[in-house]
């Protein structure tokens, strides 16, 4: 589906689509207003640019269930953001409050407070894994989620009444059609690392 059919079926008023979006902003706007999303205009546009550029597999069935459910992940994910944001916003006041009242030269040593683009990559992380598992077969994706979930092997081959080979056969062909995707979408296979899923 090209990206003006897409607009045309989801994204436009009186849409399903459409409907979520505009609840999501109402519902939380007070927080999406500390965001880049002060009109509701924005808010579609953001996620409408975050679906169209999805490939869904020509394997899906019902891909209109694929695409909404996709516009609700994605809305839950810029929420997620604006909820980060506002809680950053608190603790770098409180920070500030503290600061007024403890002027030490300690506590103002650079590398004391975590990444703070870390919250964000896992925020992303979980966004991107979402979206893959939209693409997969219902064998592949139960697959995928015992490996998120930390199942040992054993217990998936007998799960899946299969032996251990075979489930490595199908984890290694997994692995690959992860990578691919995290490489299509501009993402290194450094930054996934610590995400490891044998």
């Amino acid at each position: 589906m090209n990206p003006d059919e897409m607009l045309n079926i989801y994204f436009k008023p009186g849409t399903k689509g459409y409907r979520i979006l505009y609840f999501y902003f109402t519902r939380y706007r007070e927080l999406f207003m500390k965001t880049n999303h002060h009109q509701l205009d924005e808010f579609i546009n953001q996620i409408f640019l975050n679906v169209s550029g999805i490939r869904f597999s020509e394997e899906i069935k019902n891909l209109e269930a694929y695409i909404i459910g996709t516009i609700k992940i994605q809305c839950r994910v810029q929420l997620d953001l604006a909820i980060k944001m506002k809680n950053r916003k608190q603790k770098e006041n409180e920070n500030i409050e503290k600061d007024n009242e403890d002027k030490s030269v300690l506590d103002n040593l650079p590398g004391k407070e975590p990444n703070p683009h870390s919250k964000l990559e896992s925020t992303e992380v979980f966004s991107l894994i979402n979206i893959f598992k939209l693409s997969l077969k219902e064998s592949e994706r139960d697959l995928f989620n015992s490996l998120i979930e930390d199942v040992p092997r054993k217990e998936i081959a007998e799960k899946k009444n299969q032996n251990l080979n075979t489930v490595d056969t199908q984890i290694r062909r997994l692995r690959i059609k992860f990578f691919s995707f995290l490489k299509e979408k501009g993402y290194t296979f450094k930054m996934f690392s610590k995400y490891d899923i044998n």
